[in-house]
């Protein structure tokens, strides 16, 4: 069964813990061209946003998922 990505506006900061959200959600970004062929990475957001965008210096959001493994499975298929 497939996940279906939810709207980035059904999400809010969790005031509990710090850079996460409620509900938990889970992300998938596109990196720059230059990034080789895994230019698609998923996982927690908003954190792994942070990292991607501090490590490849930008992270565009494609997709926001509340099932880790529906982030996981649409990662890899932009990847093939």
């Amino acid at each position: 069964m497939r996940t279906h990505a939810i709207l980035p506006a059904s999400v809010r900061p969790d005031t509990n813990n710090p850079g996460l959200t409620v509900p938990r959600t889970f992300g998938v970004w596109e990196l720059p061209a230059n990034t080789g062929s895994k230019r698609y990475r998923y996982g927690n957001n908003p954190v792994r946003e942070s990292e991607l965008t501090r490590e490849y210096g930008a992270a565009k959001r494609i997709a926001l998922y509340t099932d880790r493994d529906a982030a996981k499975s649409h990662a890899s298929e932009m990847n093939q």
